[in-house]
């Protein structure tokens, strides 16, 4: 009876194993609807900024951020092409953006090549001297010229950049010359008596200039006049020689010191006056 039951179970489990599948309803996939390919172009392009561009060219960037002047612009306003250079082309020169398209001729048809002065259009002022620049300086510094050859000195016969050692640099003055005295230390000091393209040219002087700055030069006239007890101990040197070199007359202080009749009995002053630093005074007659 046992095995009979057993035999039965048997059957069933195999019947049922060998039954067919119930049919199960089916189920479409999961499909993300696609998005439009033209909507990833729907959107118009913002101009690319310096700091995009610098996150590449980062070196040009700081250069313009230093010294760009006024070509701290936008990059693409020069290099309306970019990343287009062909080794295979070699198409360098065609890409890059042209000095004329915004300058024109700036300077003239003389200095028609804008980067043998301008090297590095990234930092426009910063501009080395060379043979070809210092060759074409009165194209744009005529004035200068001018004033070089209407007063001749040592300063015109040297060339321009023995002072300056590229294009804007002013030297100080006391790189090549010493100072007339320890508290002269500035270019606006000295230009004040001696104009740095014309330095033997006559100026007038300033009211306050200390008698000291003449000293230096006119040492013995200096010690003369400090040692005179003369009224022209306390006059200011600039006072008779408002321009160097300048000889005034002693009516233009003096115009009726004496008499008529002395004067036309001795009208030069000095042949009884003798030395206008050391005039006879009433303190040194005995």
């Amino acid at each position: 009876m046992k095995g009979k039951f057993v035999f039965l179970v048997i059957v069933i489990f195999i019947l049922a194993a060998c039954a067919p599948p119930t049919p199960k309803e089916k189920v479409a996939p999961s499909v993300e609807p696609q998005k439009e390919v033209s909507s990833l172009y729907a959107e118009e392009p913002k101009k690319l900024t310096p700091v995009e561009c610098g996150q590449c060219h980062s070196p040009i960037y700081n250069l313009i951020r230093k010294e760009g002047g006024k070509h701290q612009i936008y990059c693409t306003d020069c290099h309306e092409q970019f990343h287009m250079y062909n080794p295979m082309k070699q198409n360098w020169a065609e890409i890059m953006p042209k000095c004329e398209n915004c300058h024109g001729l700036y300077h003239g048809e003389t200095l028609a090549k804008c980067m043998e002065c301008h090297v590095e259009p990234h930092a426009p002022k910063k501009i080395p001297m060379s043979t070809m620049l210092e060759n074409n300086c009165l194209t744009c510094h005529g004035k200068i010229g001018d004033e070089m050859k209407q007063y001749p000195s040592l300063h015109s016969e040297q060339s321009c950049s023995l002072c300056h050692e590229k294009h804007g640099y002013i030297p100080n003055c006391m790189d090549c010359h010493e100072p007339h005295l320890a508290t002269l230390t500035t270019n606006e000091q000295c230009l004040e008596c001696h104009p740095v393209h014309s330095p033997v040219r006559p100026l007038k002087y300033a009211e306050e200039t200390p008698n000291e700055i003449c000293g230096v030069c006119h040492g013995e006239i200096m010690e003369t006049l400090d040692a005179s007890l003369s009224k022209h101990h306390d006059v200011a040197c600039v006072e008779c020689h408002n321009v160097h070199k300048y000889i005034p007359k002693c009516t233009e202080c003096h115009p009726q010191s004496h008499s008529e009749a002395l004067l036309k009995q001795f009208p030069d002053c000095l042949k009884c006056h003798i030395d206008p630093h050391n005039l006879p005074a009433e303190a040194t007659i005995r």
